[in-house]
């Protein structure tokens, strides 16, 4: 028998999209984590070793490397758009999901690389003590969970959490561009690939966990705005 109140009917329509929503959501996290895996186990330390051999083109993917700061900035610019009382009115949503996702990125990153705790590709700490550990240079590749220091902080890729975590809730708040959004998060990944800073498998976890990140703030915006407004 059909419903006959049209709001009860709207009301397990939405219902029913967020749980197909959360399930695509839930099987594409899960291809993630397979893909991560799969890239720590076969495909990181050849394409590394790669990568150092054959690539040395530090002008062309270095500023690439830099993509974090960018979107750091615009989001800087975003958030204090809303001091103006006029641009706060269009602003003020996206920017409070920009700081949500600044705040929960920044505590996943932080806590991800310090319980993975995986050594590096190219040695680039160089102390008195010696140089951190790394694939090219000791042939050591290892994880060393809840290992603290810079030594052991490959894992996941904080450039490419941050990349695209930020690209991710402009991509919600402007999708007509969504071109440039995704020409800005492969962008990243190349240029962190290119100069060795990462290993593939990083670049992965850390793109995953960024996208997670503002999926969870996008949220939380949408329901604090919802409650207050």
């Amino acid at each position: 028998m059909s419903s006959d109140n049209p709001t009860q009917s709207t009301q397990q329509c939405s219902a029913q999209t967020q749980f197909i929503s959360s399930r695509t959501s839930l099987w594409l996290y899960l291809a993630c984590c397979c893909l991560i895996t799969s890239s720590v186990l076969f495909l990181d330390r050849p394409i590394s070793t790669w990568m150092h051999h054959n690539i040395d083109a530090s002008a062309l993917f270095k500023p690439l490397s830099q993509m974090p700061l960018l979107f750091e900035v615009l989001s800087a610019l975003v958030i204090l758009s809303c001091i103006i009382p006029k641009l706060r009115r269009k602003t003020a949503h996206f920017a409070l999901a920009l700081i949500f996702t600044l705040i929960s990125a920044t505590i996943v990153r932080l806590g991800a690389k310090w319980i993975f705790g995986r050594t590096w590709p190219e040695t680039w700490l160089h102390l008195d003590s010696g140089g951190n550990p790394s694939w090219i240079t000791h042939g050591v590749e290892a994880f060393h969970p809840f290992m603290a220091g810079a030594a052991y902080n490959s894992f996941p890729s904080g450039h490419a959490l941050f990349t695209f975590a930020l690209v991710s809730v402009f991509w919600w708040r402007l999708p007509k561009l969504y071109p440039l959004w995704l020409a800005a998060m492969l962008g990243a990944i190349a240029g962190q690939l290119g100069q060795n800073y990462h290993f593939l498998g990083d670049l992965l976890a850390g793109a995953t966990l960024g996208v997670l990140c503002a999926q969870i703030s996008i949220l939380l915006n949408k329901r604090v705005m919802t409650k207050y407004h």
